[in-house]
């Protein structure tokens, strides 16, 4: 690994002029405000197709939704089957949590829902209400569904006259095809303490970009800053060392789940991680200020 000794600090993206103006949208789904970008002949066809995609995982993959997928298999519904896509989803996520030594946990739902992070109702849980939720395994993806969503959004374009693509899902960008002036795409990476990008990542191709931070969904009690990174382990946020993981990587569930993942391990298992993996790049924010990235 090496040490950034400077960062850009511009996040800008420029359009020959002969390009054509892409379909620029906005939508609200999951829980989040998703922007896209989107360059082609059928872009308004690849809209449509991203809009229904996003809404059919939203309703099948919802902890909270009673017609849910999750719902059925948090509540013992023996007679309900899964779909051959829709099991090969479930086995990933077992799959990438056992990769990680449990540090991502697609089974966290009541552990979550202790702190307040389902209903917004933030409360700092006793260490026996910890247990408890320790001892209920419910399925929740919310650790790995946009960034699953973002590929699959980028595989509905394939078959169709779009040139290129830029999906901002809440945070997890997902690019596809080649920048219009042939340079590669830039990604910022956002300053936990608000301001400017601390620096960009340059992608080319169709990617996934995904960051996990502890400024991104928190609470504070008494001065305590609580946030939504629980690490399995504890049943507390994580105390790493990190504010922020950022994961580049041509699967998107992979880089969803190991962003999470990373900044549970902390710098030094996380690293040690990359090593004995690969397949994937990161950028890491410190809690002093520092940033490493892998080469």
């Amino acid at each position: 690994m090496k040490r950034f000794f400077a960062m850009v600090l511009t996040l800008s993206m420029l359009l020959c002029g002969c390009e054509p103006k892409p379909l620029e949208r906005t939508f609200f789904t999951m829980n989040t405000v998703m922007q896209f970008k989107i360059w082609g002949k059928d872009a308004d066809n690849g809209y449509g197709r991203i809009i229904t995609k996003l809404q059919e995982l939203e309703s099948s993959w919802s902890a909270t939704s009673e017609d849910s997928i999750l719902w059925q298999l948090n509540n013992g519904n023996t007679i309900f089957q899964l779909e051959p896509g829709q099991a090969a989803l479930l086995d990933k996520a077992e799959t990438l949590s056992q990769r990680t030594g449990g540090a991502f946990n697609p089974k966290m739902r009541c552990l979550s829902e202790a702190w307040g992070f389902y209903n917004e109702q933030h409360r700092v849980p006793t260490q026996e209400e910890i247990d408890a939720a320790m001892a209920d395994p419910q399925w929740d993806l919310g650790g790995a569904l946009k960034g699953y969503a973002g590929q699959k959004c980028a595989e509905l374009l394939t078959d169709l006259k779009i040139d290129r693509a830029l999906l901002n899902l809440g945070g997890n960008v997902q690019t596809y095809g080649e920048k219009p002036d042939g340079t590669p795409w830039q990604v910022g990476i956002q300053n936990p303490d608000g301001g400017n990008y601390v620096g960009i990542v340059s992608v080319t191709g169709t990617m996934s970009v995904v960051t996990s931070g502890d400024y991104q969904r928190y609470f504070e009690v008494d001065g305590v800053r609580y946030h939504h990174i629980l690490d399995p382990e504890t049943g507390y946020p994580a105390d790493s060392g990190l504010r922020s993981v950022t994961v580049i990587c041509a699967d998107g569930m992979t880089a969803d789940c190991l962003s999470t993942a990373l900044f549970v391990m902390g710098l030094e298992e996380a690293a040690e991680f990359w090593r004995q993996n690969g397949g994937f790049e990161a950028v890491f924010l410190l809690s002093d200020g520092s940033i490493y990235a892998t080469r």
